[in-house]
């Protein structure tokens, strides 16, 4: 493959990773458009979410991924940051995937928690549409005696 069309995979790969944690999660998510390999000392992910700056997000579109190879060079750039790897193969039955190591579950769950304990009130709100109606001739206040 030309390093042109890699360039493209890889960019399709990362916006399709952004749209699938905005469906998920809600999640606002963005490119970094990195050029030059990565910043010094680290922190220069593929994709940032504002709601979960303590992960370092790799997005991966390879046929033949060394998830090993791929996490260790995720943990080396993290920095204090959690690496997590978003992958998935060309028309793959499973869709994304996500891999982290064993030993920073509960930090991705701590950015998770942190991430939706912060929504705010709007985010969270339903709407009166979105409630069941109301039996005829019974109204909330009678329901609960």
């Amino acid at each position: 493959m030309s390093r042109i069309n890699s360039r493209t995979k890889g960019k399709q790969g990362e916006l399709e990773a952004c749209h699938k944690l905005k469906e998920l999660f809600g999640f606002r998510c963005r490119r970094t458009q990195q050029f030059s390999g990565w910043a010094k000392g680290g922190d220069s992910p593929d994709i940032v979410c504002e709601e979960t700056p303590g992960l370092f997000l790799e997005v991966k579109r390879e046929e033949n991924l060394s998830i090993s190879r791929a996490l260790l060079t995720a943990v080396k750039q993290a920095g204090r940051k959690c690496p997590v790897i978003l992958h998935r193969r060309n028309r793959s039955a499973v869709g994304w995937m996500l891999t982290i190591r064993m030993s920073d579950l509960s930090r991705l769950a701590h950015a998770y928690h942190i991430a939706t304990a912060t929504k705010t009130e709007e985010d969270c709100a339903f709407s009166a549409a979105a409630l069941p109606a109301e039996a005829e001739g019974q109204s909330a206040s009678s329901r609960e005696t």
